[in-house]
Protein backbone atom coordinates (compact mmCIF):
# COMPACT_ATOMS: atom_id res chain seq x y z
CA UNK A 1 0.00 0.00 0.00
CA UNK A 2 2.02 3.09 -1.28
CA UNK A 3 1.71 6.00 1.42
CA UNK A 4 2.69 9.37 1.31
CA UNK A 5 2.91 11.12 4.90
CA UNK A 6 2.08 14.83 5.16
CA UNK A 7 3.53 16.74 8.02
CA UNK A 8 4.76 20.57 8.73
CA UNK A 9 8.22 21.73 8.62
CA UNK A 10 8.21 23.29 11.52
CA UNK A 11 5.44 22.27 14.58
CA UNK A 12 4.79 22.64 18.71
CA UNK A 13 6.36 19.02 19.22
CA UNK A 14 9.89 19.19 21.21
CA UNK A 15 11.28 17.11 18.45
CA UNK A 16 9.63 18.53 15.51
CA UNK A 17 7.73 14.87 14.73
CA UNK A 18 11.41 13.16 14.29
CA UNK A 19 10.21 10.35 16.03
CA UNK A 20 6.79 10.08 14.95
CA UNK A 21 8.51 9.66 11.07
CA UNK A 22 11.02 7.93 12.27
CA UNK A 23 8.50 4.76 13.24
CA UNK A 24 6.55 5.12 9.96
CA UNK A 25 9.24 5.53 7.23
CA UNK A 26 11.29 2.65 9.55
CA UNK A 27 11.00 -0.72 7.60
CA UNK A 28 11.82 -2.61 10.82
CA UNK A 29 8.33 -0.67 12.35
CA UNK A 30 6.04 -0.71 9.33
CA UNK A 31 3.63 -3.71 8.76
CA UNK A 32 3.87 -6.16 5.79
CA UNK A 33 2.77 -4.79 2.74
CA UNK A 34 3.49 -0.50 3.65
CA UNK A 35 5.59 1.21 1.37
CA UNK A 36 6.58 4.70 2.65
CA UNK A 37 6.20 6.23 -0.85
CA UNK A 38 7.24 10.02 0.16
CA UNK A 39 7.18 12.56 2.84
CA UNK A 40 5.61 15.71 1.85
CA UNK A 41 6.89 18.58 4.14
CA UNK A 42 4.74 21.93 3.99
CA UNK A 43 7.21 25.03 4.68
CA UNK A 44 5.21 27.01 7.20
CA UNK A 45 6.11 30.98 6.10
CA UNK A 46 8.86 32.31 8.55
CA UNK A 47 7.05 35.47 8.79
CA UNK A 48 4.30 34.05 10.63
CA UNK A 49 6.30 31.57 12.27
CA UNK A 50 8.76 34.66 13.58
CA UNK A 51 5.11 36.80 14.63
CA UNK A 52 3.94 33.88 16.26
CA UNK A 53 6.87 33.26 18.37
CA UNK A 54 7.56 37.07 19.31
CA UNK A 55 3.79 36.87 19.73
CA UNK A 56 3.61 33.48 21.88
CA UNK A 57 6.41 35.44 24.31
CA UNK A 58 4.48 38.34 24.41
CA UNK A 59 1.34 37.28 25.69
CA UNK A 60 3.10 34.84 28.46
CA UNK A 61 3.99 31.42 26.60
CA UNK A 62 7.10 30.95 26.52
CA UNK A 63 7.16 26.78 26.08
CA UNK A 64 5.31 27.32 22.25
CA UNK A 65 7.61 30.09 21.47
CA UNK A 66 10.78 28.46 22.60
CA UNK A 67 9.90 24.99 20.92
CA UNK A 68 8.69 26.89 18.24
CA UNK A 69 11.96 28.89 17.52
CA UNK A 70 14.05 25.56 18.13
CA UNK A 71 12.07 23.58 15.55
CA UNK A 72 12.43 26.49 13.13
CA UNK A 73 16.18 26.95 13.67
CA UNK A 74 16.97 23.30 13.46
CA UNK A 75 14.46 22.71 10.19
CA UNK A 76 17.17 25.45 8.24
CA UNK A 77 19.93 24.16 9.21
CA UNK A 78 20.53 20.50 9.71
CA UNK A 79 17.16 19.20 9.84
CA UNK A 80 17.23 15.37 11.22
CA UNK A 81 13.95 14.37 9.25
CA UNK A 82 15.53 14.86 6.24
CA UNK A 83 18.77 13.22 6.51
CA UNK A 84 16.70 10.54 7.71
CA UNK A 85 14.62 10.39 4.95
CA UNK A 86 17.70 10.83 2.38
CA UNK A 87 19.31 7.87 4.18
CA UNK A 88 16.52 5.74 3.31
CA UNK A 89 16.13 6.78 0.13
CA UNK A 90 12.33 8.20 0.91
CA UNK A 91 11.32 10.92 -1.52
CA UNK A 92 11.16 14.47 0.27
CA UNK A 93 8.94 17.25 -1.18
CA UNK A 94 8.39 20.35 -0.05
CA UNK A 95 5.32 22.79 -0.90
CA UNK A 96 3.20 25.39 1.18
CA UNK A 97 -0.19 23.26 0.11
CA UNK A 98 -0.79 20.45 -0.80
CA UNK A 99 -3.35 22.11 -3.16
CA UNK A 100 -0.80 23.55 -5.45
CA UNK A 101 -0.58 22.38 -8.54
CA UNK A 102 3.29 21.12 -8.17
CA UNK A 103 2.54 19.48 -5.26
CA UNK A 104 -0.95 17.90 -6.95
CA UNK A 105 1.39 17.19 -9.81
CA UNK A 106 3.67 15.09 -7.49
CA UNK A 107 1.17 13.04 -5.25
CA UNK A 108 -0.68 12.06 -9.08
CA UNK A 109 2.86 10.61 -10.20
CA UNK A 110 3.31 8.60 -7.31
CA UNK A 111 0.05 7.29 -7.44
CA UNK A 112 -0.63 6.70 -4.09
CA UNK A 113 -3.11 4.50 -2.33
CA UNK A 114 -3.12 6.71 0.89
CA UNK A 115 -2.25 10.06 2.04
CA UNK A 116 -2.06 10.51 5.70
CA UNK A 117 -1.90 13.99 7.16
CA UNK A 118 0.46 14.50 10.50
CA UNK A 119 0.22 17.95 12.47
CA UNK A 120 -0.39 20.71 9.59
CA UNK A 121 -3.33 23.17 9.54
CA UNK A 122 -3.72 22.65 5.43
CA UNK A 123 -7.28 22.12 4.48
CA UNK A 124 -7.37 19.49 1.84
CA UNK A 125 -9.60 20.43 -1.11
CA UNK A 126 -11.39 17.79 -3.37
CA UNK A 127 -8.57 17.49 -6.06
CA UNK A 128 -6.14 16.56 -3.50
CA UNK A 129 -8.70 14.49 -1.95
CA UNK A 130 -9.32 12.24 -4.82
CA UNK A 131 -5.95 11.29 -5.92
CA UNK A 132 -5.28 8.42 -3.68
CA UNK A 133 -7.05 5.39 -4.57
CA UNK A 134 -8.11 4.71 -0.83
CA UNK A 135 -8.08 7.97 0.55
CA UNK A 136 -6.88 10.25 3.09
CA UNK A 137 -6.53 9.94 6.93
CA UNK A 138 -5.56 12.95 9.50
CA UNK A 139 -4.40 12.59 13.11
CA UNK A 140 -6.46 15.08 14.55
CA UNK A 141 -5.30 16.47 18.31
CA UNK A 142 -8.96 15.87 20.05
CA UNK A 143 -10.86 12.96 20.98
CA UNK A 144 -13.69 12.99 18.21
CA UNK A 145 -16.52 12.60 17.77
CA UNK A 146 -17.22 15.53 20.91
CA UNK A 147 -13.53 18.08 20.49
CA UNK A 148 -13.28 19.88 17.30
CA UNK A 149 -11.25 22.60 16.04
CA UNK A 150 -7.99 23.62 17.15
CA UNK A 151 -6.42 23.32 19.95
CA UNK A 152 -8.07 20.39 21.60
CA UNK A 153 -5.92 19.01 23.56
CA UNK A 154 -5.23 22.28 25.16
CA UNK A 155 -8.51 22.94 25.99
CA UNK A 156 -8.87 19.85 27.30
CA UNK A 157 -5.98 19.69 29.67
CA UNK A 158 -7.38 22.88 31.51
CA UNK A 159 -10.55 22.00 31.80
CA UNK A 160 -9.58 18.68 33.13
CA UNK A 161 -11.68 16.36 30.01
CA UNK A 162 -9.77 13.35 28.56
CA UNK A 163 -6.67 14.45 26.43
CA UNK A 164 -5.81 12.36 23.53
CA UNK A 165 -5.83 11.59 19.50
CA UNK A 166 -7.65 10.34 16.39
CA UNK A 167 -7.19 9.27 13.43
CA UNK A 168 -10.19 9.71 11.20
CA UNK A 169 -10.85 9.61 7.28
CA UNK A 170 -10.97 13.12 5.77
CA UNK A 171 -13.35 14.88 3.47
CA UNK A 172 -13.89 18.33 1.90
CA UNK A 173 -15.51 19.08 5.82
CA UNK A 174 -13.29 20.08 9.07
CA UNK A 175 -12.54 17.43 11.46
CA UNK A 176 -15.28 14.68 9.78
CA UNK A 177 -15.20 11.38 8.03
CA UNK A 178 -15.22 8.09 9.83
CA UNK A 179 -13.08 7.53 13.36
CA UNK A 180 -10.78 4.89 12.87
CA UNK A 181 -8.86 4.62 16.21
CA UNK A 182 -9.40 7.46 19.62
CA UNK A 183 -6.22 7.34 21.79
CA UNK A 184 -6.26 8.81 24.99
CA UNK A 185 -2.78 10.60 26.24
CA UNK A 186 -1.89 9.97 30.14
CA UNK A 187 -1.58 13.89 31.61
CA UNK A 188 -0.95 13.00 34.82
CA UNK A 189 1.80 15.23 36.49
CA UNK A 190 1.59 17.55 33.54
CA UNK A 191 1.85 20.81 34.60
CA UNK A 192 3.39 22.29 30.90
CA UNK A 193 1.22 21.66 27.95
CA UNK A 194 4.17 21.92 25.98
CA UNK A 195 4.64 18.47 26.95
CA UNK A 196 1.61 16.76 26.08
CA UNK A 197 1.94 17.09 21.81
CA UNK A 198 5.23 15.08 22.69
CA UNK A 199 3.56 12.45 24.39
CA UNK A 200 0.44 12.28 22.08
CA UNK A 201 3.61 12.11 19.06
CA UNK A 202 5.02 8.53 21.06
CA UNK A 203 1.55 7.02 21.10
CA UNK A 204 0.65 8.38 17.49
CA UNK A 205 3.02 5.90 16.02
CA UNK A 206 2.06 2.36 17.25
CA UNK A 207 -1.48 3.95 16.69
CA UNK A 208 -0.83 4.84 13.09
CA UNK A 209 1.08 1.72 12.45
CA UNK A 210 -2.19 -0.54 13.56
CA UNK A 211 -4.49 1.61 11.55
CA UNK A 212 -2.11 1.33 8.39
CA UNK A 213 -2.22 -1.79 8.78
CA UNK A 214 -6.19 -2.61 9.20
CA UNK A 215 -6.48 -0.29 5.86
CA UNK A 216 -4.23 -2.43 3.87
CA UNK A 217 -6.61 -5.56 4.92
CA UNK A 218 -10.24 -3.64 5.19
CA UNK A 219 -9.86 -0.79 2.91
CA UNK A 220 -12.19 2.27 3.54
CA UNK A 221 -14.58 -0.43 5.01
CA UNK A 222 -13.47 0.46 8.62
CA UNK A 223 -14.17 3.63 10.42
CA UNK A 224 -16.92 4.62 13.65
CA UNK A 225 -19.71 7.41 13.00
CA UNK A 226 -18.27 11.00 13.45
CA UNK A 227 -21.33 12.48 15.05
CA UNK A 228 -22.43 14.11 18.50
CA UNK A 229 -25.01 15.87 20.65
CA UNK A 230 -22.26 17.59 22.73
CA UNK A 231 -19.95 19.10 20.53
CA UNK A 232 -16.77 21.20 21.75
CA UNK A 233 -15.37 23.34 19.00
CA UNK A 234 -12.28 25.21 20.06
CA UNK A 235 -9.96 28.16 18.54
CA UNK A 236 -6.53 29.25 19.60
CA UNK A 237 -6.65 30.68 23.52
CA UNK A 238 -6.57 34.55 23.93
CA UNK A 239 -4.54 36.80 25.60
CA UNK A 240 -6.67 36.99 28.57
CA UNK A 241 -7.44 32.80 28.90
CA UNK A 242 -3.27 32.38 28.91
CA UNK A 243 -3.19 34.38 31.92
CA UNK A 244 -5.99 32.81 33.72
CA UNK A 245 -3.96 29.57 32.70
CA UNK A 246 -1.26 31.12 33.79
CA UNK A 247 -2.92 32.05 37.16
CA UNK A 248 -3.34 28.50 37.70
CA UNK A 249 -0.02 27.85 38.10
CA UNK A 250 -0.07 25.65 34.35
CA UNK A 251 2.30 26.63 32.16
CA UNK A 252 2.23 27.57 27.89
Amino acid sequence: MKTIFVTSDVTYVKDNYLSLIDRVTSQKDLPTGIDPAAVIMIKVPEKLLLKNIFGLLAIGAPGFSFTLMRNLLQSRLNDPRVKLLNERGIRLFSCKTVNSQAALQFIGGLQPDLMVNMRTRNIYKKPVLDLPRIGCINIHHGLLPDNRGTMCDLWAWIEDRPVGFSIHWMNEKIDDGSIIERCEVDTQGVRSYIEIPFRSSQLEAPCLLNCLERIRRHGRTIGMPNVTEKENYTRTPSPAKIAEIRRRGLRL
